[in-house]
């Protein structure tokens, strides 16, 4: 299909389904429902987007994924939510393959008026804690395989990620405290806004976060691997919201 075309067809069905969704919502107030259904709306745009330009195979190139993380990736797509999404490689050579794909792959969803915020990283990257950088591993504590190399996904989330909060996990939480204290001082410190913040002021959806990845770091800390999962949020929950008993 040519791009034009293709986008065009996009562009009305994000408009449709996004109606449709807000209409609903309105009807039932079910927010859980409405934050799901945009997020399966995103994934069939990403999954049209990856057949088109990237490949006709949903499981392949080899070496090369696309992971969602983030608030994406636990499934919690607002209507003005970024979509986090992680171009991972298995290597420098496979990241310099598919350059030139990843480009138009963003572009289009840029056209398409979504709100993305991408990272590359290679797999080896992955293994590395930035301080100046404790959003992006935190991210990757709710990473989700959406296309691609499904081995190397499984590479992250099996092996990687636990081996580096395992490794990290002290100054991870410590790094996970400081940006948390600081986006508090954003907000006077305080619980009583007139008009709050509900997602990043004291007491908000990014405390309700902030208090899973760190019972999530604990229990992996503890036990050497992911938690037993057990669901305790949305249909979507991923590892950071499916807690650990033990």
């Amino acid at each position: 299909m040519a791009a034009s075309s293709l986008i065009g067809e996009l562009r009305g069905s994000i408009s449709d389904e996004s109606a449709r969704i807000q209409r609903e919502f309105e009807a039932t107030g079910d927010g859980q429902a409405c934050v799901a259904q945009r997020t399966r709306m995103v994934e069939d745009i990403l999954t049209r987007l990856w057949r088109d330009i990237v490949s006709s195979d949903e499981a392949k190139p080899a070496n090369f994924a696309l992971v969602a993380t983030g608030g994406f990736g636990r499934g919690w797509l607002f209507p003005f939510s970024d979509i986090d999404l992680l171009f991972l490689y298995g290597d420098r050579d496979a990241e310099q393959s598919f350059k030139d794909p990843i480009r138009r792959f963003s572009q289009e969803l840029w056209d398409l008026r979504l709100k993305l915020s991408p990272a590359s990283r290679t797999l080896s990257e992955c293994d590395r804690y930035d301080a100046n950088n404790t959003e992006f591993t935190i991210s990757l504590l709710d990473c989700r395989y959406l296309a691609g190399d499904r081995d190397l996904f499984r590479k992250l989330h099996d092996k990687v990620i636990p081996k580096l909060v395992i490794r990290e996990s002290k100054v991870l939480l410590q790094g996970l405290a400081e940006v948390t204290r600081e986006r508090h001082a954003k907000h006077g410190m305080t619980l009583y806004h007139l008009e709050p913040n509900l997602k990043e002021a004291p007491g908000g959806l990014r405390d309700c976060n902030v208090a899973n990845w760190l019972a999530l770091i604990s229990a992996m800390d503890k036990l050497h691997d992911w938690p037993r999962p057990v669901r305790c949020a949305p249909p979507y929950a991923s590892n950071s919201t499916l807690l650990s008993i033990f």
